[in-house]
Parts: C-alpha cells; structure tokens; sequence
C-alpha cells in the first residue's frame, strides 16, 4: 500500500509530485474561509449595531411621548387650577344677600369653564395613567382626586351663593381643596421629572 502512495506521489516522469497546485488550493480555501467568516461577523456586528440603534430609538420615542402626555397633563390641570382666584372672587364669602344677574350670569361661565377644563384634565390625566410608569401614573390618579375635591367644593359654594345661603361646610373646606390641588401638582411634576430623567 505504501508503495502505491508513493506512486501517486512519483509519476513515471521522474520528477515527483508537483505540490504547488495543491498549496494554492490550500492557500485559497484557507483566504476563502477567513474572507466569508469575516463577512459573517460584519453582518452580525451591523445587525446588532442596527438592533441596539432601533431600540434607542424606540426609548427615545417612547421617553418623548410619555414626556408629552406628562406636558399635557401638567398644561390643562394649570388651566384648571387658574381658576381658583376668580371662582373665589365670583362665589361671595360670607354669603349676605342674593347675587345680582351679572353676578350670576359670570358664575355661570365660571362654572361652564371649570366643567370643560375638569373633563380636559381627566382625560389627559387618564392618558398618563396608562402611559405610567407606576409612580406617575399614581401621581396622576391623586391629580383627578384632588380636582374632583375642589370641583365638589365649587359646586357647593355655587349652590349656596345662587340659593342666597351659607354652604353646609366652612371655608377651610374650600381652601383645603385648593391646596390639595397645589400639592397634587408639584407632586406630580417632581416625580415625573425624576421618570423621565432616568428612564
């Protein structure tokens, strides 16, 4: 057997074997193999840049929105909460006599301002309950419970102005609702810088 490799190896000219086709074969499978793992690892190396890039992306968007709904919420609860100084100067304390029809009639826009401001401040207060995170969206619940408190507030000095009556709770009730809409806010605004600061 041997004898037959050596054959192989030898052939009937005398001069051996020429090995110079096999290393060039050699030499350009070896080139072959490295060129083509090369590429594989370029392709894998630009499939993980574009993967981490698009969820960059994505947090970015996704930190824009929640930094808008949190805008929006913050805008329309301020325009709520600028209504506290002139409901408190249309709604008389203590009440002494009956309102005049001037007087009535600005309560009465007043009131129609304060219920379609109220709506606009839910909804956008609901939005950033489903955006959250948590924090945020717990601090977007006690935003609507504290504007529900002075719109029931409201409500009932209204009442009792229009009536020419003392409302059936003091005025620390009313002024307790404000400040509970004060509070709600900046709370909600500190957490939500810190959200969006690190999300």
């Amino acid at each position: 057997m041997c004898t037959t490799w050596i054959s192989l190896a030898a052939p009937g000219d005398g001069k051996g074997f020429d090995w110079a086709p096999v290393w060039v074969l050699a030499g350009v499978l070896v080139a072959s193999t490295f060129a083509l793992a090369g590429q594989v690892l370029v392709q894998r190396g630009a499939r993980r840049q574009a993967k981490e890039q698009a969820a960059r992306d994505l947090s970015k968007w996704h930190r824009d929105l929640r930094r808008q709904s949190y805008v929006d919420c913050i805008v329309t609860y301020e325009k709520m909460r600028d209504l506290i100084t002139p409901l408190s100067r249309a709604i008389p304390w203590p009440v002494s006599r009956a309102m005049t029809s001037d007087e009535a009639s600005q309560l009465d826009g007043l009131l129609t301002t304060l219920a379609q401001r109220y709506d606009d401040a839910f909804q956008k207060c609901q939005v950033v309950r489903l955006e959250g995170p948590g924090a945020v969206a717990d601090a977007a619940q006690q935003l609507i419970f504290a504007a529900a408190g002075f719109r029931n507030a409201v409500d009932e000095r209204a009442e009792a102005a229009q009536a020419a009556r003392q409302p059936a709770h003091s005025p620390a009730s009313w002024n307790a609702s404000a400040k509970q809409m004060n509070d709600a806010l900046e709370e909600f605004i500190k957490v939500a810088r810190t959200v969006i600061a690190v999300d």
